[in-house]
């Protein structure tokens, strides 16, 4: 459907004038058409020479109907500066290099709809009455023309005014004082207004509460700056719902002075519903990749068959503990774990007894420490806890506790009871992590050369005794 359909109504009888009106809806409607669909877009110089064409014999029409008119000789100048400030800014889009082909169709666009709005309805409204001034004196041979082409002008508003109501656009043109002189039809059917003059109405009524100062805040900016502004805001419709509607004012500049604006909206809710639905999903999506994110970084610092932590993550807590109570001058203490004889308890009841032995180790070791404590799986039946502030007769105190749990704990898959070794080594000055778990490996072994089910502080320790 085109922008602006041609209306027999808006025939003058005047085949020239009538053709001048058509080009200019034509070209119109195939910038517009082209613009909204993607198609190939005229080259900017067969943009300029169709504009041209039409101002060199519109304007010449319209002016020697004004040399014919009541109009004051300044105010026939003041409309041809009209014309010609036309024409400076065909030339003004023509002559920029920083658009794109598209770019520069949307902007003769843009100025094209301007024109046949604000040159229409404002200013040729004063060229009509002044004809009509003239057409009231006596006839002379060229009177039936001339009444023709004042018939045209002064239809000129009720045209322009069904030309707006026909497009797809929410249109508004105010004076000087930012206060709409006039609305388009759309305008009046979103908000439930009845047709009437647009200046009784409170247009600001229907602006959302929380949007109406930044709105009020726009249309002033532009009026003092002279600056094309766009903005997105809600606007109460007939049915008591809010509606977002996608504006753009522009300033209306006669002279480099601003002495109106004009603006175009486009009901944009179901786009903004769409991006509204985009964005919970994105926030779902955003939420449930962040979490799955946790999960796998868990599942890379947890052993999945004790649930501990595992290798990993428990030498990069021995070397972040380390750094620690060697910064702060504080004890530190690990307990090398190792259940005895563990291959023989798989050899024995299997592989899942094994690994049912195993989780139930995990368990009474884990629940003999304190809270502040750690505890990782290092691999296959060995385990280390980590005991920050904690000196070797603490660690002793708590690798006695555990020894005597496990051995003491009955298993579900095992006939017999399954015991541990225990290896102590306490932080040393300058030592590193992986020093202090050795030391404390080599005494668990030593504590399994002893004869097993026993606790053994590293050697150099102070103390360096058996449990049995």
């Amino acid at each position: 459907m085109p922008l602006f359909q041609w209306n027999p109504l808006f025939e003058t009888g005047n085949q020239r004038i009538d053709d001048q009106h058509r080009k200019l809806f034509e070209l119109t409607n195939r910038l517009a058409h082209a613009v909204q669909n993607g198609e190939n877009l005229p080259t900017l110089a067969v943009l300029v020479a169709e504009l041209r064409d039409y101002a060199a014999t519109h304007f010449c029409d319209e002016e020697q109907l004004m040399r014919c008119s009541a109009l004051t000789h300044r105010e026939i100048e003041r409309h041809a500066c009209v014309h010609a400030s036309f024409i400076e800014k065909v030339d003004e889009v023509a002559a920029r290099t920083d658009l794109s082909d598209e770019e520069a169709t949307g902007a003769f666009l843009e100025l094209l709809i301007t024109w046949l709005v604000t040159h229409i309805l404002k200013l040729d409204r004063r060229v009509a009455r002044a004809l009509l001034e003239r057409a009231t004196a006596p006839a002379d041979d060229d009177m039936s023309a001339e009444q023709v082409l004042v018939a045209a002008l002064m239809e000129t508003e009720k045209r322009f005014r069904m030309l707006s109501d026909e497009a797809p656009s929410l249109i508004w043109i105010s004076g000087a004082s930012g206060r709409r002189d006039f609305a388009n039809k759309p305008w009046f059917d979103l908000v439930g207004a009845e047709l009437g003059p647009a200046s009784a109405i409170d247009w600001s009524g229907f602006v959302h509460p929380d949007d109406r100062r930044s709105y009020a805040a726009c249309i002033a900016d532009v009026l003092a700056n002279g600056h094309t502004a766009s903005l997105e805001f809600r606007v109460r419709t007939g049915s008591g719902e809010w509606a977002w509607v996608r504006e753009k004012i522009s300033p209306r500049t006669n002279r480099g002075r601003c002495i109106g604006l004009i603006a175009a909206a486009t009901d944009v809710t179901s786009i903004k519903q769409s991006e509204d639905l985009i964005a919970d999903a994105s926030g779902r999506l955003e939420r449930e990749v962040s979490e799955r994110t946790l999960q796998l970084q868990q599942l890379a610092l947890i052993d999945p068959l004790t649930g501990l932590a595992n290798r990993r993550s428990l030498l990069e807590h021995i070397d972040a503990d380390v750094v620690h109570a060697a910064g702060h001058g504080d004890a530190l203490s690990l307990l090398f774990v190792d259940v005895d004889r563990f291959k023989r308890i798989n050899d024995s009841f299997g592989h899942a007894a094994g690994d049912s032995a195993l989780i139930e180790v995990a368990g009474v070791i884990k629940g003999s420490l304190r809270g502040s404590d750690f505890v990782g799986r290092l691999g296959g039946e060995e385990f280390v806890a980590v005991l920050p502030s904690t000196g070797l007769a603490g660690a002793e105190h708590a690798a006695e506790t555990i020894r005597r749990k496990v051995a003491e704990h009955g298993f579900r898959d095992l006939d017999g009871g399954v015991t541990v070794s225990i290896g102590i080594a306490s932080l040393q000055h300058a030592e590193d992590g992986a020093a202090l778990l050795a030391r404390a490996d080599h005494a668990m072994l030593r504590a399994k050369r002893s004869g097993r089910n026993r606790c053994c502080a590293a050697e150099g320790e102070d103390l360096d005794r058996l449990s049995a």
